[in-house]
């Protein structure tokens, strides 16, 4: 590789200056201060002097050499037995192509430390054309290649973790597409982000999330299989190149390194546990160059974040409604604080013996200007990832704090209100003076803010922890634990961590009635709770069946759809007004009893209708999304109720396609959303009304005659997409 022109120019001038010397004292001399190796031999390959440089780089003696050819010189110096004999097959091609040639060789010299040499042969021949001598000159390069192999390093290879980087993975990326583009091959991207890693970060440092990323690279490469490719990508992602495979087969393998993560990490005097989330992609049908495959991988692993994290996602399950709906909502995330989408309802907390209002939670929701009301389920995981729960977080606490005081202001007897607070916000330094600094501001007594945290932000940092708790108690502030029995914590911390409430998840309560182990659970939360003098709430209480369970032993105070949803800072203060709450009728049963909003006839299924939702239209754009599972309730010509676990806005210029399976045949149904009823958390009822020609509607309406015949012999009838379970078991396994 021709590299420095300047040393083709020297030699040049040298090979020049040595063919008019004829004073052996003169060669001798330049020999011997020649700064490069300088070998002569004859045509033959027999060495006829080398200059000290040459001697001393190969320990040869100043006469030993001398009239020996390399393969002579081999036998007497084995170390460089290789070098000798690889160089006199490079010398003949020299002679046969009759001019200059340059080369480069690396080799261990005499004392034992690697050179790199540049090497120019110059042949010279007789007036015959007789082989004369061949003139070899070697220039040490080693610290130039050296430079250049520190450079490509810093360029293509991560510091800290000495993976590969981007460009590096990028460049490999690239060659893979050509050669599965050639041999018709497929591979797998597999991008992999860290849960929560700035949390260890800003809580615990720098220092330590740089430990925890070596260890967790180790790990990572236990899983490597020869010709797959890892390397770190970015802060806290990882990626893995897998080549000729499919998709499919790569699902068990992205398990297995999720679940690795169980293990926990042992950094100096920590021991940290940590989740991670994958998201896979596929060439050539997710992707067809380089760009387009890391794009769908990371829009893959930002749907498995958004999604509850811990999991992994394949690109080919992102394009339907719910991620569709998750996308957009991340693009407008953080314009929603400034164009004041944001706003607090309310759910109050009940006495369960008196009925009184005794508290509120304080829940954010976003009146996104597409989705209507999107809850905090579906943004705030986004939030933390993106560091707007900061911001956001700090808007709740001031907004809660502000209305509750104006409530006090109007002469309202008020209550304490409490707020959610983000593992990251609880850890943060600054966080117990921003809650002092608000309640100064706001002139609220300490007595009507609680803290909520969950049992997650307690395990990150346990000294933090508990330190910032004595804080808020020091300041007057309650602090409940959330969620409780869904994290990691020992019961045993509860002593540790002095929290004046503990919530006992919704996940158990909603089993009370159905599932023994569950009520078993509840009871032994309640009587511990109890016997350390700790105030016990159940959330998501949604029936009278659970509400005379948690009666009968003895829990505190309730929380949940059966008494109120959140309502609005309008209605909370109503409720304010009244001071208790009876039990609210309306929402005591599974299914309600909407009124009957269209015009025709209308066939309630006893048994709902699995079918395939998709949206087909959206703000006048036709799209094309997969399709996302829910269930009909109920039809007529003029329209039909659907369930579904997605919060779909109703809007005209959002355009639905619902396909099922009715006595055979493939029924499609397009319409738009025209009303919406929460059923649970998080599952919907919504009204569509069908768009269709008057042709249609005579087709629809022959298929509900005959399904109407049918379904008074027969409740489930063969070829319908009919379910038996029900919808809360439905969509909660789904």
């Amino acid at each position: 590789m021709l590299k420095n022109q300047d040393n083709v120019n020297d030699t040049h001038e040298l090979f020049d200056t040595l063919e008019k010397l004829e004073t052996y004292e003169t060669l001798e001399t330049l020999f011997n201060t020649f700064p490069d190796m300088i070998i002569f031999k004859d045509g033959q390959d027999r060495w006829i002097n080398a200059n000290q440089y040459a001697q001393s780089l190969f320990g040869l003696e100043e006469t030993e050499y001398i009239g020996k050819t390399s393969a002579e010189l081999a036998l007497k110096k084995p170390l460089f037995r290789e070098l000798f004999l690889s160089r006199y097959e490079q010398e003949k091609k020299v002679w046969e192509l009759g001019s200059l040639e340059r080369s480069e060789v690396s080799f261990s010299r005499q004392n034992g430390l690697n050179v790199t040499l540049d090497v120019i042969s110059k042949p010279i021949f007789d007036q015959d054309g007789t082989k004369k001598a061949l003139i070899i000159i070697g220039r040490d390069i080693t610290d130039r290649k050296q430079m250049e192999r520190n450079n490509y390093y810093l360029a293509y290879y991560d510091q800290l973790t000495n993976l590969p980087n981007r460009f590096k993975f990028e460049e490999e990326l690239g060659n893979n597409i050509t050669i599965s583009r050639t041999l018709q091959h497929n591979f797998v991207v597999m991008y992999l982000g860290l849960d929560r890693f700035k949390n260890i970060n800003e809580t615990l440092g720098p220092a330590i999330g740089d430990q925890l990323l070596i260890q967790i690279s180790n790990r990572l490469k236990k899983f490597l299989q020869e010709e797959w490719f890892l390397a770190r990508i970015g802060g806290d992602e990882f990626s893995i190149l897998i080549p000729n495979t499919k998709l499919e087969k790569t699902f068990s393998i992205a398990k297995k390194i999720i679940d690795s993560m169980d293990n926990p990490f042992f950094i100096n005097e920590y021991e940290l546990f940590i989740t991670a989330s994958i998201g896979l992609c596929n060439y050539p049908e997710d992707g067809e160059d380089v760009q387009s495959l890391m794009k769908s991988a990371d829009i893959a692993l930002n749907l498995a974040k958004v999604e509850g994290k811990n999991q992994y996602k394949a690109y080919s399950s992102v394009k339907d409604i719910k991620t569709f709906k998750a996308f957009s909502i991340e693009n407008s995330l953080h314009k929603a604080m400034d164009m004041k989408e944001f706003e607090l309802y309310y759910q109050p907390k009940i006495d369960i013996h008196t009925n009184q209002i005794i508290g509120a939670e304080a829940l954010i929701r976003w009146n996104h200007p597409v989705w209507d009301l999107v809850s905090p389920k579906e943004f705030i995981s986004l939030a933390e990832d993106t560091g707007l729960i900061i911001p956001i977080g700090t808007w709740v606490k001031e907004t809660a704090c502000r209305q509750n005081k104006k409530w006090q202001e109007e002469g309202l007897k008020i209550v304490p209100i409490a707020v959610n607070i983000s593992a990251k916000r609880f850890m943060q330094k600054e966080f117990v003076k921003s809650i002092e600094r608000i309640l100064k501001d706001v002139q609220l007594d300490p007595q009507f803010l609680e803290i909520e945290i969950t049992e997650t932000s307690l395990m990150e940092n346990e000294e933090l922890a508990i330190e910032v708790i004595r804080q808020l108690s020091e300041l007057g502030l309650k602090v409940s634990l959330d969620d409780f029995g869904t994290g990691y914590s020992a019961l045993s911390y509860l002593k540790q961590f002095k929290v004046d409430t503990i919530k006992i998840d919704s996940t158990f309560i909603k089993e009370i009635g159905k599932n023994n182990q569950d009520e078993l659970i509840v009871k032994g939360i309640i009587n511990l709770i109890h016997s350390l003098n700790i105030n016990v709430i159940a959330e998501g209480v949604e029936t009278e069946d659970q509400l005379t369970f948690l009666r009968e032993h003895k829990c505190n105070q309730v929380q949940g759809y059966l008494y109120s949803r959140p309502v609005k800072a309008k209605e909370f203060k109503e409720l304010l007004k009244k001071g208790k709450i009876d039990i609210n009728l309306q929402n005591k049963k599974v299914i309600e009893d909407f009124t009957n909003r269209r015009k025709y006839f209308r066939l309630n299924l006893h048994h709902p209708l699995s079918a395939d939702m998709t949206i087909i239209k959206f703000m006048g754009k036709d799209i094309s999304l997969g399709k996302t599972e829910v269930l009909i309730q109920d039809l007529s010509i003029g329209g039909l109720g659907f369930v579904s676990d997605i919060k779909i806005a109703a809007r005209p210029d959002m355009i639905l396609s619902i396909e099922t399976e009715i006595l055979g045949e493939i029924v499609e149904f397009i319409g738009k959303i025209v009303w919406i009823k929460e059923l649970y958390d998080d599952v919907y009822h919504y009204g569509m009304e069908f768009m269709i020609e008057e042709q249609e509607r005579d087709e629809i309406a022959k298929v509900i005659n005959t399904l109407t015949v049918r379904l008074r012999k027969n409740p489930i009838l063969p070829d319908c997409r009919f379910i038996i379970t029900d919808i809360n078991t439905f969509f909660k396994h789904k």
